[in-house]
């Protein structure tokens, strides 16, 4: 729980439901749109419960010793991980002849944006970091999260593709303040003389599933000889434990192993670390040689050793990477930043949908090189490899790609099925076979697993590469998820292969076959001119011809793989195009091999559902289950994984009353989920939200576990906010700098002239709820089609600002500003210019210069003159003014959230007679999604069917509470004040004054409420 969040409940309890005479007040709230509480999880903390857990006998705590320490299961659910970490294929048949086999790769970035608890967790916010090349990541870095708080989507999404993944980091700065506290655990010991620490540190990373601890540690301390014996112990323990894949990443200043081999790598006693040597003067470090050599010579292998470097800036010496025989052998790690991966921060988009286009094509140049075919890749260069789009030119289309050193990796592997929604694990809209069944989401735990090469596209069977057919992810349209593979350019008689899947998956059953859905948008019957195509193990390629959609409309079609028989085994999924098309378009959104096997998946069991927002006619959730089958592998740890209960995945369901019809929402890996926004068709919905498992086979499923969410009193709900489909547009709360923003910057004047109505907006404060978003529709700008409007803004000027009681400015002067005005009536706003149209963008104007300051946008504010076009589309409208970081550049887009910025929203109405420009034609399939398959296989249980909620009052210094099992008190810092079980009343007269959160547990169901004392 967040302070600011919890100071402003404070603020709101005090206004709303103050009561005089009395020593406390009470809010009716029964939801909150706090989604996680992570205060609980301090490193330190967390070590000495796994300490007392150990002193018990047992390596991990019980649910009620967490639940003591104010972390719940549906806490837990979201950082503990139960997929297995895939082992990767050989890498002797790699694609490029001269890298070296054993080369890897550490990423060592943060995900998403921000240092917030709840960065990279699943959200209803889809334009957010998806990164998604694992197909050349040895190591993922999870640089801003904290020691064991790494969220479990990003491991479950690295461990599908073999990727190992820290559980966060932690800094050690020459600058900076060391952590005491950490020093303290490295140093403490036992009576026995050995470490307090290690095996609990160990317990820890193997209860919740992630796969080490990663340290930038920039001053000494790691040389020290207590701190060099603790490393060492951890690597013993995990090897003890069977944890083969424990990392303990070291970054430091260091350039040389040459003297510290022993503090930064190991020796014959033992590993220490998995090092990334720093750069020199901003580059790779020269001693990449030497280092191998003294790394060899310590322990025999240079495996865990990388030439680190600072990717501000893409300019490095690349050619020094293969200098010598040595220097081949020593790994690379690309760092950078602490709050935001480079990668990230430097792509940009018009809007947030060309943002994710692009930010997919920034990676595949980035690791396949600059033609995004890593056998087209262009030369090694030094420089000239810039991250942004200059003249036309897209970042990075001249580097030579990671994959010019670090050769591909696969997991795919064992018996079939294998398959691929090509999902990234976000959408503006959840599809279910093509059609909507829930709005906007991101969750990196349904990200399907990543196409190995990104993209290998050749001529016919060969490894010549082409450039006929460009294949690109893509969030145009969906089949069964948020993305889907798009393939467009020109369909030759003589063909394209797309080989998308290095493999070595075995037939162990007969009736193999493919499911495929496809997508031309096409009236009538057209050939989709598409071929799925497999390589055996004897190097035959078999072509399956897909045949014709008869369309508009997705289309799943079931096609017979008939060379395939049992135990044959299978080394290259892919997809061949060939015909004669010069316009050639086509979208993928389902492939599946698979036969007749049939697994039976373990039951979904003790389903708790967690109330978050909720209105008159909506609702969000977040839950969390188990399951019924025993751990094996991890039994000491109770960590089940998915494949030893025979699951490949969930399925969050959802109906309206008993026998209403079901609808599939969400998917995931993990064992809990978050759905925003659930929409109801009426205030009398009756909503019941469920959860089953799928099996491994892909077509048997657990029964469906049912709970009944009983609806708060009407009365005490708000509206929904329709907001159309402008979405969203406010600031990343996770976001650096929050706190300074919601101070100073605002917008204090917005005016127009020469409207038939005007604009007249002023301001003196900020806004009051920190979202940095400010609704004046209830102000309306009336214009007439071809009439010129003078639109003038001005921003609060921090010229002589104070933040924290120093001169401080950092106001909206150090930003990009724009406005955008929807002209056709869709209720979106067109980025600008439009390929198509590019008179029918809708983007008003864009100011400022990236990384530079724009101080009139304070001192002079904004003047900017426009003509309503003349085909404007009369009706009711709105105008959106946004301003975003100019760092940030990829924040800057008209819907979602913007980066240490401002947005506001004011109504328009446009009137007019001339003949108005065409409303944008959605091409999405229409009509309500039919049910999930399966349901007839098994019969559902309901878990909680209570029809009352749970609630509380205050009066008198005492609690009174109604329908709880079970309640959690929260201070206004988040740290957890009581811990009680089947309450009927507590007196908190012992309570400081301040704010408070209850969190309340009744049946299956989980609710909050807030009060101040």
């Amino acid at each position: 729980m967040k302070k600011r969040h919890l100071i402003i409940g404070a603020m709101v309890c005090c206004a709303v439901m103050g009561t005089p005479g009395t020593a406390m007040s009470q809010m009716s709230e029964t939801a909150t749109k706090e989604v996680y509480d992570f205060s609980g999880f301090v490193d330190v903390d967390l070590l000495n419960l796994f300490y007392e857990a150990l002193q018990d006998g047992r390596k991990y705590p019980t649910e009620e010793e967490f639940a003591t320490k104010g972390i719940l299961p549906s806490d837990i659910a979201f950082i503990r991980s139960h997929v297995r970490k895939a082992q990767i294929l050989d890498r002797s048949d790699r694609l490029i002849s001269d890298t070296y086999e054993k080369r890897d790769l550490w990423m060592n970035i943060p995900m998403s944006m921000g240092k917030d608890g709840s960065v990279g967790h699943p959200s209803n916010y889809f334009a957010d970091d998806v990164f998604s090349m694992w197909n050349y990541t040895n190591l993922f870095g999870s640089w801003n999260h904290g020691f064991f708080a790494a969220p479990a989507a990003w491991v479950d999404a690295a461990h599908k593709n073999g990727t190992n993944i820290m559980s966060g980091i932690k800094f050690f700065e020459s600058w900076g303040t060391t952590s005491s506290a950490w020093n303290t655990v490295l140093s403490a010991k036992n009576p026995d003389g050995t470490y307090k620490y290690v095996k609990p540190l160990i317990n820890c990373l193997m209860y919740f599933g992630s796969d080490g601890i990663n340290y930038n540690w920039e001053d000494n301390g790691y040389s020290d000889p207590n701190t060099i014996a603790f490393n060492k112990a951890l690597h013993k323990e995990a090897a003890a434990c069977g944890f083969d894949n424990f990392y303990l990443g070291l970054y430091t200043s260091a350039n040389s192993l040459s003297y510290q081999v022993n503090a930064l790598f190991g020796n014959s006693e033992g590993r220490t670390a998995h090092t990334m040597l720093n750069y020199a003067s901003g580059d790779f470090t020269f001693m990449m040689g030497q280092s191998v050599q003294a790394a060899e010579q310590a322990m025999g292998t240079s495996e865990g050793l990388y030439a680190g470097v600072w990717i501000v800036s893409m300019n490095r010496r690349w050619n020094s990477l293969n200098q010598t025989d040595d220097a081949k052998k020593c790994g690379i790690c690309l760092w950078g930043e602490h709050a935001s991966s480079r990668f990230w921060s430097y792509n940009s988009g018009a809007d947030a949908y060309i943002a994710q286009t692009n930010y997919q094509a920034l990676l595949e140049r980035g690791f396949s090189g600059g033609n995004r075919n890593p056998l087209n890749r262009p030369a090694v260069r030094n420089l000239g490899n810039e991250w942004e789009n200059k003249d036309g030119v897209p970042g990075l289309s001249t580097f030579a790609g990671l994959a010019t050193w670090i050769p591909e990796r696969s997991a795919i592997q064992g018996d079939l099925p294998f398959a691929t929604y090509f999902n990234l694990g976000n959408g503006d809209r959840y599809n279910y076979k093509g059609k909507k069944t829930a709005g906007p989401w991101y969750n990196m735990a349904n990200q399907d697993r990543v196409p190995t090469y990104r993209w290998l596209v050749t001529e016919p069977g060969t490894l010549t590469a082409s450039d006929k057919i460009q294949p690109e992810f893509s969030h145009d349209d969906a089949y069964t998820g948020g993305s889907c593979l798009k393939l467009t350019g020109e369909a030759t008689a003589t063909g394209t292969d797309i080989v998308l899947f290095k493999t070595s998956l075995t037939s162990s059953a007969s009736g193999a076959y493919a499911n495929i859905a496809v997508k031309s948008g096409k009236e009538g019957n057209n050939a989709t001119n598409l071929y799925v195509i497999l390589k055996k193990q004897d190097g035959t390629w078999l072509e399956f011809p897909v045949g014709e959609t008869t369309g508009t409309t997705w289309q799943e079609k079931k096609i017979s793989l008939s060379g395939i028989a049992q135990g044959d085994v299978i080394e290259r999924i892919g997809l061949r195009v060939k015909g004669s098309d010069n316009n050639y378009k086509l979208y993928v959104g389902k492939l599946e091999i698979n036969n007749d096997v049939k697994t039976v998946p373990a039951n979904v069991q003790d389903v708790v559902v967690e109330v978050k927002e909720e209105t008159k006619t909506s609702l969000s959730v977040k839950m969390n289950w188990k399951l019924d089958r025993t751990a094996a592998d991890r039994a000491d740890w109770d960590l089940l994984f998915n494949d030893e209960a025979d699951v490949d995945h969930f399925e969050i369901l959802y109906k309206n009353g008993e026998k209403g019809k079901v609808s599939e929402i969400a998917r995931t890996t993990m064992w809990a989920a978050y759905v925003g926004d659930i929409t109801f068709e009426s205030a009398d919905d009756e909503p019941y939200v469920g959860v089953r498992a799928v099996s491994t086979d892909l077509k048997t499923y657990s029964p469906v576990e049912w709970v009944k969410v009983a609806r708060a009193a009407q009365d005490a709900l708000p509206e929904k906010k329709d907001n159309g489909n402008y979405g969203l547009s406010q600031m990343d709360p996770a976001c650096d700098g929050a706190d300074i923003a919601r101070a100073q910057r605002y917008v204090t004047d917005v005016t127009t002239t020469g409207a038939i109505e005007n604009l007249d907006y002023h301001a003196s404060e900020p806004v009051a709820d920190g979202s940095q978003y400010v609704d004046a529709t209830n102000q309306v700008l009336k214009v007439r089609q071809g009439q010129e409007v003078t639109l003038f803004i001005k921003c609060f000027d921090t010229t002589n600002a104070y933040w924290d009681g120093s001169p401080k400015t950092d106001g909206l002067r150090y930003c990009f500003a724009g406005g955008w005005m929807d002209l056709d009536g869709s209720s979106t706003f067109n980025p600008d210019p439009i390929d198509e149209n590019p008179e029918q963008g809708e983007r008003l104007f864009r100011l400022g210069t990236v990384r530079q300051a724009t101080p009139e946008f304070e001192t002079k504010g904004i003047t900017h003159t426009f003509t309503i076009p003349a085909d404007a589309r009369p009706g009711n409208s709105r105008l959106r003014i946004v301003f975003s970081d100019a760092w940030f550049a990829g924040s800057f887009i008209p819907s979602g959230y913007h980066n240490k910025g401002f947005s506001m929203d004011f109504s328009v109405e446009i009137i007019g007679d001339n003949e108005p420009r065409p409303m944008p034609v959605d091409t999405h399939d229409q009509g309500v999604a039919e049910e999930p398959e399966g349901l007839d296989q098994t019969p559902d249980g309901i878990d909680n069917v209570n029809n009352e909620i749970s609630s509380f009052y205050v009066a008198g210094n005492m609690i009174n509470f109604t329908n709880v099992d079970k309640v959690w008190i929260y201070s206004v810092n988040g740290g957890l004040v009581k811990y009680l079980t089947n309450p009927d009343k507590y007196s908190v007269a012992d309570f400081a004054n301040g704010a408070y959160i209850v969190r309340m547990q009744y049946g299956k169901v989980i609710r909050s409420g807030k009060f101040v004392k």
